[in-house]
């Protein structure tokens, strides 16, 4: 009869997993990294893995969703603390202005994710997700803020909420991006984004 396993000991070691595949994504990128180099990393057997996950792309859509709903937990938390919309939409720059972006932990990071969605785009599946993915946590959480703002009389009632949420977050994304390059400005940048935005959207 095979042991019992409880389900703390299949969570833990579900992130064991994923921890020891994100840092070998960030070492060696996702496509050169292998099943084979996160259990020599982990020190978890190929069979125990594959009872977890069925490939590497599911692997790293675990990593990218648990990430997010962490993220998505923190933002709206924070934000249903703001006591109107201006305060809001501040507060979201602000939080990526305050991520330090020449940390080894983040640009491994950054580069993983724009190489994951490279590697998706070719993959009609994984794209269906990831867009699903963007749509359901961030394009409707930027626009829920718009709306909130044109209903207060804070913002321009002729703006898009969605078509604002979508250039938000590309804001965000190429900046990000642009981080791989040791000498971007990356702080000053956004900065500038944030006044030109605010100026869009205000009446």
């Amino acid at each position: 009869m095979p042991p019992i396993v409880s389900e703390s000991y299949k969570e833990k070691k579900k992130k064991e997993i994923l921890s020891s595949a994100l840092a070998c994504f960030a070492k060696k990128g996702f496509q050169a990294a292998t099943i084979d180099d996160i259990v020599e990393l982990s020190g978890i057997s190929k069979g125990a893995i594959y009872n977890y996950f069925k490939s590497k792309d599911e692997i790293y859509l675990e990593l990218m969703i648990t990430d997010t709903e962490e993220t998505f937990e923190i933002l709206t938390k924070d934000l249903s603390a703001c006591h109107s919309a201006i305060e809001k939409m501040n507060y979201l720059f602000d939080v990526y202005l305050s991520v330090d972006v020449s940390s080894n932990n983040w640009q491994g990071k950054t580069i993983v994710h724009n190489e994951f969605k490279l590697y998706a785009a070719r993959n009609k599946e994984l794209m269906e997700t990831l867009s699903a993915r963007r749509n359901h946590f961030f394009i409707q959480l930027f626009a829920g803020i718009i709306k909130e703002g044109q209903e207060s009389g804070e913002f321009n009632l002729d703006l898009n909420p969605e078509m604002m949420a979508n250039l938000f977050w590309s804001m965000i994304d190429g900046v990000f991006f642009q981080t791989i390059y040791n000498d971007y400005p990356y702080k000053e940048v956004l900065t500038e984004m944030k006044q030109l935005f605010l100026e869009k959207v205000k009446v």
